[in-house]
């Protein structure tokens, strides 16, 4: 019996599927971008309030966005960036 996510991961064909796989890859990207937009927003001393308020983007849309929710369009990302005074970039993996 698996005891930890790790130990499940490893030994279940299911969470092994090309399809599993797939979906955690979006969702690992996706969280990567949100926990960058947290980070940098707390590391302003920002509330979700105070950067609604700098982008224009209602606050319910930014606590979508850092949860993993919604995936922002580029629009709105080159927004909550200039509002953190931030660059957006693609990365080799």
């Amino acid at each position: 019996m698996a005891r930890t996510l790790n130990d499940y991961l490893e030994r279940s064909g299911r969470a092994n599927s090309a399809a599993v796989r797939d979906a955690r890859s979006v969702f690992d990207q996706a969280y990567s971008l949100a926990r960058q937009i947290v980070e940098l927003r707390e590391k302003h001393g920002l509330t979700q309030m105070q950067l609604s308020e700098a982008t224009g983007i209602p606050q319910a849309q930014i606590s979508k966005i850092e949860r993993g929710v919604i995936s922002p369009t580029s629009a709105t990302l080159a927004k909550i960036a200039e509002a953190l005074a931030s660059d957006l970039r693609l990365v080799e993996r």
